[in-house]
């Protein structure tokens, strides 16, 4: 039960920075440079959960914005898992 509502939990979360990224980050930009809010999330999930959760939700999210925005399918699914896969290097700075 517990572990279901986590991933229940971590669904919601994409979906909410999803909307947030299409709707309000499209027109924000920082020097010409958009934010990117689902690789902050998943360096979270990483740092937090573990490496493997980490990169299997990175690559689950990238292959569904690939799905929903994407030009080129697995584009996002390579970026966001390897984001979930960086959970030793920040691991050893912040701890």
């Amino acid at each position: 039960m517990k572990k279901t509502l986590s991933i229940f939990l971590i669904f919601l979360t994409f979906i909410i920075i999803y909307f947030l990224q299409i709707n309000f980050f499209s027109w924000f930009n920082i020097a010409g440079i958009k934010p990117n809010l689902f690789i902050i999330f998943l360096l979270f999930i990483g740092l937090f959960i573990g490496k493997v959760y980490g990169a299997t939700i990175g690559v689950v999210f990238g292959l569904l914005i690939d799905l929903f925005i994407g030009k080129a399918l697995g584009i996002n699914a390579i970026i966001l898992g390897l984001a979930g896969l960086l959970r030793r290097d920040f691991r050893q700075k912040f701890f």
